[in-house]
């Protein structure tokens, strides 16, 4: 295809550039939404097919959120790791360029 340029990095590399406070607070408030989603209960259904209907709806996205509140923000810790990381790097390379030959 055509020679890539080197703006074009990717979404990794946008997603280490936020600062890692930023991740760890997403993820805290990520899990505490889903667990909210997850613990709540919801009254069994009757018969019919509309509230059968809900009720599966309602089931899918409560498990939904029971398995990703425990994925989604150990997402966000791995891309605090990482992007404290870059971090640190960026600011060893700044210290070493201040200092003169």
């Amino acid at each position: 295809m055509g020679k890539k340029n080197r703006t074009e990095q990717g979404f990794g590399v946008f997603l280490q550039a936020i600062p890692w406070p930023w991740h760890v607070g997403l993820g805290v408030v990520v899990y505490l939404i889903l667990h909210a989603l997850a613990a709540r209960e919801f009254p069994l259904p009757a018969q019919t097919p509309e509230e059968v209907a809900l009720y599966t709806h309602r089931l899918v996205w409560k498990k939904a959120a029971a398995i990703f509140q425990y994925l989604l923000p150990a997402l966000f810790f791995l891309l605090a790791i990482f992007s404290y990381r870059r971090a640190k790097e960026k600011r060893k390379l700044r210290g070493k360029d201040k200092q003169p030959d």
